[in-house]
């Protein structure tokens, strides 16, 4: 605050006083005024900063003392210290005295609540209500509203053929100044040209209004004063597009109006001409200007599209960046938590062996002070230096012994510290070569599974001959069956039911192992896949979850074991079935051996066809290699596919990268680019006090000649009148 008025004001307060001590420390004397507007200082319309923020851009005052608030504006302009006062708010209420009130009913959680009754805090929460009830009342009919009058607003009018003159065409000239809907407007065949007054107040009008964008005016008697009114108020328009004026007189005059008119308005890009007297010349050169305004119309229309696109496109990057930059400061922090972590590690084993040493410093100061009594004794013990001398000698010894231990102690410390250290480094190490072992197991895995499949792929293999033997055999069997169905017609339906249980239990068991094969390879590759992922947390995760990964990958391998046995002691269950229902099927085709002897000559009859069922089955094993072909190749494509993914990533990881050294770079030229067009603004600001004081003197330099051009004219106007005073003295004389 300021005492006094005028050349005697004094400033007291908090930063008069703290000026008054910074002043003689800094070696500098601070003069101060008040601000001429008394503001702080905010950006006006034209972008000029006001009150102490506008003197301090304006380099009027040094420093600005205040209570200002730090906003993003006023430090891009000028430069805060760190803040000397943070104030808040808070309520005071006044402690109660009263008998019988105790203040633990004043304190708590609802004590906010107790300086207003509830009467009070119902009707202030009613009126909260009723008020946000009355504003979102208010926002939805002023939105209603907006959409109606948009709606319901007139952008088209028609009124040809009404004969409109005079006080009609004034009319409209008032509806275009104060009309900002419009957008089309027909006058044809009407009369606005019989009166240059009105027609006049109509172009006017047309020439305020900032919505229309069409206009036809033929056939309305527009002579070429009419012509010459209109061109001059278009000049001033700047929204409209086409216009149609056939079939009126504008002539010579008019058409040389609308020239000029045209050379100063680039809005019109369509103008209708045909019927009006007009000389060709003119045309030609009206067309030109006319083409030259739609070319300007359609590159401003491309030009407004792309800077769209391109300020989408801005927005895009700028986003992407933001992104990229929180991604940059979640890793900052991260890092700056380790360091912070092992910061508190470093500073615990700093403080441990500080604690060591002020211990072995107390034990040097004992020392000390038992040698200072040593001295005092040897002071009053004079007589008996003798003895004293051993007992230093003694002394001596022990101390040169205590810090030789010293020494020792010391030295055995950095050897457990460098001890230390190769421990860390071995572990380091034997960490690096567990994780090499674990990518060997890892490796080891997947060339069981490719045996595994190899294996698989051998017993669909073995499968599909039993298959074809077991349909050969079948073919053998309906054969003979046909053969004897005359004879023996019970045998054969005991033997067909026999067949096709057995058929369907083989066919069975096969689907089941194809199935259990499906399901196995897929418990492979996923396992391959869970191997895969704890093999890269393994890699990003700290020292001390080896022993769990450890653990889980011998709870795999034992899974893994125990799943391969069942899996192999199933397969070997089926195969000893499979070769028990062979020697079953044998034994009946030495039983029925006996038959087929006395059918031989019935075969040969048959064999044409056993042959066509040969061909049949190799045609059917040929199109099961090639589905199994075709299933190993989508398994090699899906392979394929997920290395081709994962060379995708790394490639985006360092894209990423990338894209952060760019911005960090990007962030520094911006910077740099910042200063130095602050330091070129500085030197213009100079250049430019020096050109404001060169014009200062020159206008001083102008104003000295002016005032002695101005005292030659006097004198000589003094020396003109004395002498025509003088001549008609010398002329009466001479008389």
């Amino acid at each position: 605050m300021s005492q006094g008025d005028g050349s005697s004001r004094k400033f007291v307060g908090l930063l008069p006083d703290l000026l008054d001590k910074i002043g003689p420390m800094m070696s500098a004397t601070f003069s101060l005024t008040h601000v001429q507007d008394s503001r702080y200082g905010t950006l006006d319309n034209t972008g000029n900063w006001t009150g102490m923020i506008g003197e301090l851009v304006n380099k009027k005052a040094d420093i600005a003392a205040a209570g200002l608030t730090v906003t993003v504006q006023r430090a891009n302009a000028v430069h805060f210290s760190q803040p000397i006062l943070d104030s808040g708010l808070s309520i005071v209420m006044k402690k109660p005295t009263a008998n019988g009130i105790s203040w633990k009913r004043w304190t708590g959680l609802l004590s906010f609540l107790k300086p207003f009754t509830t009467g009070v805090w119902i009707a202030v929460i009613c009126s909260y209500a009723i008020v946000s009830l009355l504003y979102g009342i208010i926002l939805h009919c002023e939105r209603t509203c907006k959409w109606v009058r948009t709606q319901f607003l007139l952008q088209k009018s028609d009124m040809k053929g009404n004969n409109i003159r005079g006080a009609g065409a004034e009319a409209l000239g008032k509806m275009l100044h104060h009309n900002q809907a419009i957008l089309k407007l027909c006058l044809e065949w009407n009369a606005l040209g019989m009166l240059d007054n009105s027609f006049s107040l109509f172009c006017e009008g047309l020439g305020s209004n900032e919505c229309l964008l069409a206009l036809d005016l033929r056939n309305n008697q527009i002579n070429h004063d009419c012509a010459i009114e209109l061109s001059a108020n278009l000049k001033r328009n700047k929204t409209l597009r086409a216009i149609d004026l056939r079939w009126n007189n504008v002539g010579l005059l008019g058409g040389r109006a609308i020239l000029e008119m045209l050379q100063t308005n680039k809005t019109v890009s369509r103008l209708e001409l045909a019927g009006n007297n007009i000389p060709s010349d003119i045309l030609k050169s009206i067309e030109t200007a006319v083409g030259q305004n739609e070319d300007r119309a359609v590159l401003s229309e491309d030009h407004k599209t792309k800077m769209m696109m391109l300020t989408k496109h801005v927005k895009q990057i700028e986003s992407d960046k933001s992104l990229q930059m929180n991604d940059l400061m979640d890793t900052i922090e991260k890092q700056e938590d380790v360091l912070r972590k092992t910061k508190r590690t470093t500073t615990q084993q700093v403080a441990h062996l500080q604690e060591a040493l002020e211990e072995r410093k107390s034990s040097f100061n004992a020392l000390a002070a038992k040698l200072s009594m040593t001295e005092s004794e040897l002071a009053l013990q004079e007589q008996k230096t003798h003895d004293v001398e051993i007992v230093v000698e003694r002394l001596k010894q022990e101390l040169s012994g205590r810090h030789s231990s010293h020494n020792e102690d010391l030295r055995k410390e950095r050897e457990t510290r460098a001890t230390m250290e190769a421990q860390l480094h071995k572990e380091l190490s034997e960490s690096s070569d567990k994780n090499i072992q674990l990518q060997s197991k890892f490796d080891d895995t997947e060339r069981k599974c490719r045996m595994q499949q190899d294996q698989i792929f051998e017993l669909k293999e073995q499968v599909t001959h039993l298959q074809a033997e077991i349909k050969i055999k079948g073919a053998h069997f309906e054969e003979r069956i046909q053969s004897e169905r005359n004879r023996h017609k019970e045998d054969l339906r005991d033997a067909e039911q026999i067949r096709q249980k057995e058929v369907s239990r083989v066919r069975q068991d096969a689907d089941e192992v194809e199935a259990n094969l499906r399901e196995r390879i897929q418990q492979l590759e996923m396992t391959r896949l869970e191997l895969e992922e704890e093999i890269s947390r393994q890699k990003n995760h700290n020292m001390s979850n080896k022993l769990q990964h450890e653990e889980q990958l011998t709870i795999i391998k034992q899974k893994f074991q125990s799943e391969e046995e069942n899996r192999y002691s199933q397969l070997e269950e089926k195969l000893r079935v499979t070769q028990l229902l062979k020697d079953e099927v044998q034994s009946r085709c030495n039983q029925q051996s006996s038959t087929v002897s006395d059918l031989t000559s019935r075969n040969s009859t048959l064999t044409l066809e056993t042959e066509t069922m040969k061909k049949r089955v190799e045609e059917m094993q040929q199109e099961l290699a090639e589905k199994n072909a075709v299933t190993f190749a989508e398994v090699g494509k899906v392979k394929l596919d997920l290395n081709q993914a994962l060379n995708k990533l790394e490639a985006e990881r360092k894209v990423q990268t990338d894209l952060r050294d760019q911005l960090s770079d990007s962030d520094r030229k911006t910077s740099e680019q910042i200063l130095r067009y602050r330091e070129a603004c500085e030197e213009k600001d100079a250049e430019l006090d020096s050109l404001r004081r060169r014009l200062k003197s020159r206008e001083l330099e102008v104003s000295h000649v002016r005032e002695e051009e101005s005292q030659r004219a006097k004198m000589l106007q003094m020396a003109v009148l004395n002498y025509c005073q003088n001549i008609p003295q010398s002329t009466m004389e001479s008389s």
